[in-house]
């Protein structure tokens, strides 16, 4: 039996769809630099969706896709560089959350501390979880942008553990990033939950994974009982 006391969450990808959010907020963007082109066309849909490759899953700069998008469509760079800068400004109130997140966090709050570590800008992030209603659910909400390090760095996992007042072995934290959330949450000997919801390429690696955000609770009695 594994005795498991708290079960900490990333936010980016995790609890949001992340992908969604940032598709919407370039949509939002792009009517701003495109406003001769028709919203709903393929044209616009194509720059709409260059974007999204230059983002990386967000892993780059703002201002690396929108100087692709000056080179690219040849756009006045003073203009884009201003975008860019403001990315964050209102990228909150694009978020979406997961089917399921808050029914399953009510549900654990009755058994389990709960936490966050998300990497990213600390005002960016705890704007995402303020307009999302999720601070009330959390014990511990750990942003890189006010620690110093981001994940996978494992200082980050352990001053969770520090907070939570819990052993590394005593959390199971989830994300859905391999690297980040799967790698940092191991080398901090937390128990890491993949949340790999592509079931056409299943996860080749031996680590526990879900497909669906609502299978953690599940997932969580059965790393009890392994």
């Amino acid at each position: 039996m594994k005795n498991i006391k708290a079960i900490v969450f990333d936010f980016d990808g995790t609890l949001s769809l992340r992908s969604h959010a940032a598709y919407d907020k370039y949509r939002h963007d792009m009517k701003i630099l495109f406003p001769h082109v028709d919203e709903h066309s393929i044209e616009f849909e194509a720059i709409v969706q260059n974007c999204i490759t230059w983002d990386q899953y967000g892993t780059v700069s703002k201002k690396f896709v929108f100087d692709q998008l000056a080179k690219t469509y040849n756009l006045d760079k003073s203009i884009t560089d201003d975008l860019a800068s403001k990315w964050l400004d209102n990228f909150h109130l694009f978020q979406v959350l997961r089917d399921g997140v808050f029914d399953t966090l009510t549900e654990l709050k009755k058994n389990y501390k709960l936490g966050c570590i998300t990497n990213g800008d600390s005002k960016g992030q705890h704007s995402k979880l303020d307009i999302c209603g999720l601070k009330p659910y959390f014990d511990s909400v750990i942003v890189s942008g006010d620690f110093g390090v981001h994940k996978p760095d494992p200082k980050i996992f352990i001053e969770s553990c520090s907070q939570l007042g819990i052993e590394p072995d005593e959390m199971v934290y989830v994300g859905d990033t391999f690297y980040a959330d799967v790698y940092g949450a191991t080398l901090a000997g937390c128990t890491p939950v993949w949340l790999w919801p592509d079931r056409e390429r299943p996860c080749q690696s031996d680590v526990h994974h879900i497909y669906s955000f609502s299978e953690i609770i599940e997932k969580v009695e059965e790393i009890k009982n392994k």
